[in-house]
């Protein structure tokens, strides 16, 4: 009797102790979600409402300058370091320094990915983090240069000509983009779609 009684009572004790370690886990990823950053800051509104001007996310002043809309539901926001909307009219080329980031959005309201590249001596760095845990080092990367290498006459930068409506005043540019997933659109896309 007092076998069954100590098996119980070990029984009881291992699933006590597996539902704290569930509810423990269930609270880490809630937390880790409540701190990615969401359409709007936060703010209730969607990616769409979202207007040009500046905000702080992942330790920068940026400003949001387009809008890129998928037939698969997801979309991508583009931010620039403000410093480049300012130099841009004085010609065709992000001065050094100009940082770029793309955010994804696979869910509505949700940053997933954060795709940046950095203008460091004339040369682009790429690099990604996960919305939750910002990381802005770069580096050359082949993958990046190779796919950004089909926009060289816009400095390798699809979206330039929405970075120059932008510059001159035009609000942010809103794409529709015929490709899902992380398969770059065409540059007739950002052509074609920026503000005159």
């Amino acid at each position: 009797m007092e076998r069954a009684w100590l098996r119980r009572a070990t029984g009881i004790l291992l699933l006590t102790g597996f539902a704290v370690l569930a509810l423990l886990a269930l609270g880490e990823q809630r937390q880790g979600q409540a701190s990615q950053p969401t359409a709007g800051q936060g703010d209730g509104r969607s990616e769409a409402d979202v207007a040009l001007g500046s905000h702080s996310l992942y330790g920068l002043e940026l400003a949001s300058y387009a809008i890129v809309r998928r037939d698969d539901g997801t979309y991508r926001r583009m931010l620039v370091s403000p410093e480049a909307l300012e130099q841009l009219p004085q010609g065709n080329v992000l001065p050094n320094g100009t940082r770029i980031l793309m955010e994804t959005y696979y869910q509505p309201d949700r940053v997933s990915t954060v795709f940046h590249k950095h203008k460091v001596e004339g040369a682009w760095h790429y690099g990604s983090f996960p919305a939750s845990r910002p990381d802005l080092s770069v580096r050359p990367q082949a993958s990046c240069l190779s796919c950004h290498a089909r926009a060289a006459e816009t400095d390798f930068t699809f979206t330039l000509p929405s970075l120059s409506a932008a510059a001159e005043g035009h609000g942010p540019s809103d794409f529709v983009c015929g490709r899902g997933g992380r398969s770059p659109c065409s540059l007739e896309t950002y052509l074609e779609g920026a503000p005159p």
